[in-house]
């Protein structure tokens, strides 16, 4: 009885619906970050994971199929109407903005929609905030934000919207990052809960979303 219940529980779509979101943004140095964060995620990891790499297209496919092949937590690139599902990494395509709705159906809640932003220098700079908004109004505390090297601002916004939802925000530290402009931009406007270093953010997630 107890193997068929647990059966049912895998095959059944509202089993698979994400109560916890992780968004991550990441610019300069980020494949290397997300290669030592990715695999290290168990694939039972109850949340879903959305990654805002700043990356040209087509190189965002190759970064998920390596990222795939290295175990761990599945990783795949987002496609236009695709769903939002616990235990799933999902790498927006480059030069692409990624945000999600909720749907009026309760066995695929959350849809994925895409943005072409290529001709829009704002809007690029916008996909990691916009990501990580979306995650806050939908998800509120259940939303995590992660900011990992990279140049700019881009995802400070972002960082504050999660922080005042009462989601969780936290920022890789200078010592492990290529360029620590981004997770240090939000670290100066204090809306960082935990700064860490790169060897210590999967094993944090971990326990981040096991006390949710």
């Amino acid at each position: 009885m107890q193997q068929t219940e647990q059966a049912t529980a895998a095959t059944d779509p509202k089993a698979l619906a994400p109560e916890i979101v992780v968004v991550i943004g990441t610019g300069t140095g980020g494949p290397m970050a997300l290669a030592a964060i990715l695999p290290k995620l168990p694939k039972s990891f109850p949340a879903s994971v959305i990654v805002m790499q700043q990356m040209r297209p087509g190189f965002t496919r190759l970064l998920a199929g390596e990222l795939a092949r290295s175990g761990g937590l599945p990783v795949a690139e987002a496609e236009e109407h695709g769903e939002l599902r616990r235990g799933q990494g999902l790498i927006a395509p480059g030069c692409h903005g990624l945000t999600f709705t909720r749907t009026e159906t309760p066995e695929h809640p959350f849809r994925i929609n895409l943005e072409n932003q290529r001709d829009s220098s704002a809007k690029s700079r916008a996909r990691i905030d916009n990501a990580m908004k979306r995650a806050a109004e939908l998800f509120g505390r259940k939303a995590i934000g992660v900011l990992l090297t990279g140049a700019g601002v881009d995802g400070r916004d972002g960082m504050k919207a999660i922080r005042e939802a009462g989601g969780t925000t936290l920022a890789q530290d200078m010592e492990t990052s290529v360029l620590y402009d981004m997770p240090g931009a939000a670290v100066d406007a204090g809306l960082v809960d935990e700064v860490l270093p790169l060897w210590a953010i999967a094993d944090r997630l971990v326990e981040i979303v096991g006390d949710r």
